[in-house]
């Protein structure tokens, strides 16, 4: 058996890390989309320079990924916290699961139209949810639901 070339490997990588960030964290976490993209960089330079190594390869990988990190983590970080602008929005006052606990301290994460969010409990509750909880939506930050306890 033969060993995949670096061009093959980054890209087989990015694509993977890529399909996670969507499929498995619906672009919630983005840290998989920054690594995956320095991937897809890196089987770029791969593909582009014929004389490309591994170790070269691996180099132009960590920095395309902390370079694409620096640059897109605070403007995305900034669109998630953003409160939405939407005045009908269906979410509030929705029953949901609690898949991660959440307290007052820490946020964590509960199951909504399919799909896993990030929560956190309201201000000023002092409420603890455990997984298999319920929790009620009363806001929508971002992509981050304000829950209470049910």
């Amino acid at each position: 058996m033969t060993a995949l070339s670096p061009f093959w490997l980054f890209l087989i990588i990015g694509v993977v890390l890529l399909a996670t960030e969507l499929v498995v964290f619906q672009f919630t976490t983005f840290w998989l989309f920054f690594i995956g993209l320095g991937a897809l960089v890196a089987a770029l330079f791969a593909w582009g320079y014929s004389g490309a190594t591994l170790m070269i390869t691996t180099a132009v990988f960590v920095v395309a990924s902390a370079v694409i990190t620096a640059i897109l983590y605070v403007p995305i970080r900034r669109w998630q916290q953003a409160p939405t602008t939407l005045s009908d929005n269906n979410a509030i006052g929705q029953k949901v699961a609690v898949s991660e606990a959440i307290t007052p301290e820490k946020a964590g994460t509960v199951s909504w139209s399919g799909s896993q969010w990030q929560a956190e409990l309201v201000s000023g509750s002092t409420a603890e949810l455990a997984v298999g909880d319920y929790a009620r939506v009363v806001e929508v930050e971002g992509i981050r639901l304000i829950v209470s306890a049910d």
